[in-house]
């Protein structure tokens, strides 16, 4: 059957590119390699000599070279840079490589003691090879990737998937396929549901026919993938659908309606045979991760604190001349569970601020800022005091800005998934508030950063937020 061949041959196509690719790297890690020893030798002044015995060094240097090379894609192969699905991601390959290139050094030396390999075993000159593996690598996977790119070889690699039914979560998906380049799969169009009709219209994609039509476009247009867009459908329809699939050997997959929120983390698994769908752990989740955050945390709250400590005693005095009384302002806030806790903030307003109108965002040119509050809150210095909130731990240097209990039993019955952003201690900082939805800004989209920020948590992704934050100031008022 046509549907067999297109299978198989894509499935071979993408293994056969993967092995391609593994041995340029192994070429390309033999230059590098070769390189380093050399530029060694010429930073020791010790060329002449060098060639002087090349006859005799010449089979232990090249069984040396061609052993790290082979230790080189050893480590490119453990980080899944040859895996099918991460041939086309730029950033992620990248980043593999040069975590490949500064271990290699140290899997060299284990290796050189494991073996008591004697005959070529230098120490400095790996760090060189190291160096020279990392430019020459990126380099090559650069060039690569122009190949991989280009037209032919791209529509070769990506699977041809067709949508039955169409909605806005199948809309989103074609969204999503087309714009990233890492993606091996794209749909060519979209059929009806078994039961007729669309519940949106299709926007911007083929209608290729009916369901009923699904058997001949599979062969006529050398169809990879079944996606179920709908999953209205009925039981007994989708497991003809399922059948169908797994006789064209055509991948199946279904898009869930029921998971509004943390998307990305939809994981199936099976307990004694029952599959489950659900939302897998988040990065946060993990106690490695949690212990590493609250780390970073705590020293940058120490740090804070002490470079602050100045500046909130400064504004502190400047607040109490405009207006006499408290000068530090408390107020309940909701962190990581719905926990209320009490957040410290140098007061930027009058004391009857809220006194008639209950509890409202401040809004640009707020009239009941204090004129020393309009310049903390638009440099973020009547935050300062949340340093302290951090090293107690009711706050995290980056999160989602914290609410009060107030707004949030509003927000929560009008907003989609707004309690999830509690699911992670609230911030100083966030991925939200860099971006300047912070204030009176949309609250959807806040929450829709927020929710990201979630997902995708990671160490970089926090530095990236702190220092942001110096520099980015949206939103502020």
């Amino acid at each position: 059957m046509p549907g067999v061949r297109v299978v198989r041959h894509l499935k071979d196509r993408l293994f056969r590119l993967a092995t391609a690719l593994c041995l340029i790297d192994g070429v390309v890690g033999c230059a590098a390699i070769s390189l380093g020893l050399i530029l060694r030798v010429l930073q020791r002044g010790e060329f002449e000599a060098f060639r002087a015995s090349f006859v005799d060094r010449f089979s232990p240097a090249i069984a040396w070279v061609a052993g790290g090379a082979v230790v080189y894609c050893a480590l490119l192969a453990f980080f899944r840079v040859y895996e099918p699905a991460n041939l086309y991601r730029m950033h992620f390959t990248l980043r593999k490589i040069a975590q490949s290139a500064l271990l290699w050094p140290l899997a060299m030396l284990a290796i050189n003691g494991l073996l008591q390999y004697n005959e070529l075993a230098p120490r400095l000159g790996l760090l060189y090879c190291a160096g020279t593996l990392l430019a020459a690598g990126m380099l090559t996977r650069v060039f690569t990737l122009g190949i991989l790119m280009h037209p032919r070889v791209r529509r070769s690699t990506r699977a041809r998937v067709v949508v039955v039914g169409w909605n806005e979560q199948a809309a989103s998906l074609r969204h999503a396929l087309h714009s990233d380049h890492g993606q091996l799969r794209e749909v060519i169009g979209c059929v009806c549901n078994p039961g007729g009709g669309f519940a949106a219209a299709p926007d911007q994609v083929k209608v290729l026919g009916s369901y009923d039509d699904l058997p001949r476009l599979v062969a006529a247009h050398q169809v990879d993938g079944v996606i179920l867009a709908e999953i209205h459908t009925a039981p007994h329809e989708i497991r003809r659908l399922i059948e169908f699939c797994q006789r064209e050997y055509l991948s199946f997959h279904l898009v869930p309606e029921y998971f509004p929120a943390l998307g990305s983390r939809l994981e199936a698994k099976a307990v004694n045979g029952v599959p489950l769908l659900g939302v897998s752990r988040l990065p946060l989740d993990s106690a490695p991760h949690r212990a590493l955050k609250r780390a970073l945390d705590v020293a940058g709250a120490l740090v804070g604190l002490v470079v602050a400590a100045p500046l909130i005693g400064l504004f502190g005095l400047l607040v109490y001349l405009e207006s006499p009384g408290p000068v530090i302002y408390r107020q309940k806030r909701t962190t990581r569970g719905g926990r209320t806790f009490t957040i410290f903030k140098i007061r930027s307003m009058r004391l009857d601020a809220e006194s008639k109108s209950g509890a409202v965002w401040c809004k640009q040119d707020d009239p009941r800022r204090l004129r020393v509050g309009a310049f903390m809150r638009r440099t973020n210095i009547d935050e300062l005091p949340q340093f302290w909130n951090v090293l107690k731990g009711d706050m995290s240097l980056v999160g989602p800005r914290p609410e009060r209990p107030e707004l949030i039993e509003r927000f929560k019955n009008e907003i989609p998934n707004y309690n999830v952003r509690h699911s992670v201690r609230a911030g100083v900082t966030g991925w939200a508030a860099v971006h300047g939805l912070r204030g009176d800004t949309d609250l959807r989209q806040r929450v829709e950063y927020d929710i990201y920020y979630i997902e995708h948590w990671s160490v970089l992704l926090d530095l990236y937020c702190i220092l942001a934050t110096f520099f980015k100031r949206d939103g502020a008022h």
